[in-house]
């Protein structure tokens, strides 16, 4: 770990991007005494971006994810790489983060990648160097609240995840992305996966409909089975303990989901998709986030709500997935997390420190104990 003079510097990969420009403001925020670098393809953007802080603590440059040994030059020095790029670009940025000794936290490899990116483990560990994998909402914040509930049982049957939310300014015929279109797109178009009487089970996109009441202020939503990175390492932490079954679902409400399939059905690209008009400058919307884990004779619920915040023209979502990955940096900086080798959320986050984090950016978190049946079943999807 490398420090200035004044305290921790931070490369953040893709920081003029959605989720990367709220990680840079909550790195800003935190301390006076971060440096941060905004790294990104588009340099232009960097730049923009880097000279609204009128601030010596924030610098910029363009930095090309395709191509690690030059991105090695650029991350030489600094403390953390958060990378905010497309999960294709993981094991380049790893790669990347290995020749310059610099730890490394991503947003998730959508399952596929996450287990492209453990076999690195080794590689990490023999370098010192940590990686932290899936470290945004979900990935991320849902494996830690899973790890949460887990230590409460002794043993664990089940895991379920759900995701659900409310856009308060939304107006009938709305049609825009909550967050990346390319990785909504490649959720409901993918085979998901999810882990059912111990092993690892392939199951159709766009199955597996379920209502979820989420109560106060988001209510039932239509939740999907999406392709997600949780599913790859949850199952590896806890199969000691009996986990049998483990699936994730987001919130889509079903005219969307058509509508995208019908634009897909008659042509249209990524890149259309992505040159729909971008949500409100003014977010107003609520997002929850749901953990259930179940043991014998006990179910646990985890909740977290998440709301917008304007002055940083960030969704819930934005907020709930750039704030997680920003603390568990800043963690990784400081040496609270220090434990060499490629790791996923649940394996090294201190669970404690990091909630109160959490809370100190305004997401509130609510707990459920309920008794269970012990004949209930583990798998009834």
């Amino acid at each position: 770990m490398v420090l200035s003079r004044t305290g921790p510097r931070f490369a953040v990969l893709g920081g003029a991007g959605a989720i990367g420009r709220i990680i840079v403001r909550d790195l800003f925020e935190s301390s006076s005494k971060y440096s941060i670098l905004i790294a990104d393809f588009d340099g232009e953007s960097a730049r923009s971006l880097a000279r609204s802080y009128r601030s010596g603590r924030v610098s910029y440059t363009r930095a090309d994810a395709r191509k690690p040994s030059g991105l090695a030059a650029v991350l030489r020095g600094y403390s953390v790489v958060i990378n905010c790029t497309r999960h294709q670009f993981n094991l380049n940025v790893m790669r990347a983060a290995l020749q310059a000794r610099v730890a490394y936290l991503d947003l998730g490899g959508l399952f596929v990648w996450t287990c492209r990116q453990l076999r690195l483990r080794r590689r990490f560990a023999e370098a010192g160097i940590t990686a932290v994998i899936g470290m945004g909402c979900a990935p991320g914040l849902t494996n830690v609240m899973a790890g949460a509930a887990a230590t409460k049982l002794e043993r664990i049957d089940s895991i379920r995840i759900r995701v659900g939310g409310i856009d308060f300014s939304e107006r009938r015929g709305d049609f825009a992305f909550p967050y990346s279109a390319e990785t909504i797109i490649e959720e409901l178009t993918l085979p998901a996966w999810k882990w059912s009487r111990g092993r690892f089970v392939q199951v159709k996109p766009r199955s597996g409909w379920e209502r979820v009441e989420f109560g106060p202020p988001v209510g039932a939503v239509w939740a999907v089975t999406t392709r997600h990175s949780e599913i790859a390492t949850l199952p590896i932490r806890f199969k000691r303990q009996g986990l049998q079954f483990a699936d994730f679902k987001v919130g889509f409400e079903r005219a969307f989901v058509r509508e995208i399939m019908k634009r897909l059905r008659a042509g249209w690209t990524v890149r259309e998709f992505e040159a729909l008009p971008a949500p409100r400058e003014a977010p107003n919307d609520c997002e929850i986030v749901r953990v259930i884990v179940c043991g014998v004779g006990r179910k646990i619920t985890l909740d977290c709500h998440a709301r917008s915040k304007p002055k940083w023209r960030a969704s819930a979502s934005d907020v709930d997935t750039a704030c997680p990955a920003s603390i568990v940096a800043q963690m990784l900086a400081g040496g609270l997390i220090h434990k060499p080798g490629v790791w996923a959320p649940e394996d090294v986050v201190p669970t404690q420190s990091f909630f109160e984090e959490c809370r100190r950016r305004e997401l509130t978190f609510s707990e459920k104990s309920q008794l269970r049946r012990s004949l209930e079943t583990a798998d009834h999807s």
